[in-house]
């Protein structure tokens, strides 16, 4: 069986487009700045408490009937960063401030 050059290209093309979709985020989380959560004084203990509450919030605020279908209400990716919003929103109410990690280098 003979295979034809166009074939041959697009199976090639399609390879290098998979190793690009796989290595991209990879590399993209490598070059971001990793942030962590901070507030003086705080205990580790303590911190886990006030996350999970802004965790809880974040969900209750955005919970939706698994099988009823509302138009308007988030779906998914769009969900999921209202959370965040919430959970981001909590957490600087609470005192607590975004700060890059030190790097490990």
């Amino acid at each position: 069986m003979m295979h034809s050059p166009i074939w041959t290209r697009v199976r090639a093309a399609v390879v290098v487009l998979g190793w690009l979709a796989l290595l991209t985020p990879s590399i993209l989380c490598g070059c971001a700045p990793q942030r962590q959560w901070a507030r003086n004084g705080v205990t580790q203990t303590a911190f886990d408490q006030d996350a999970a509450r802004c965790r809880r919030k974040a969900a209750k605020a955005t919970y939706r009937e698994p099988f009823a279908y509302a138009s308007g209400q988030e779906q998914g990716l769009e969900q999921s960063v209202a959370q965040e919003k919430i959970f981001e929103q909590c957490m600087f109410a609470q005192g607590y401030r975004l700060e890059e990690k030190p790097s490990s280098r």
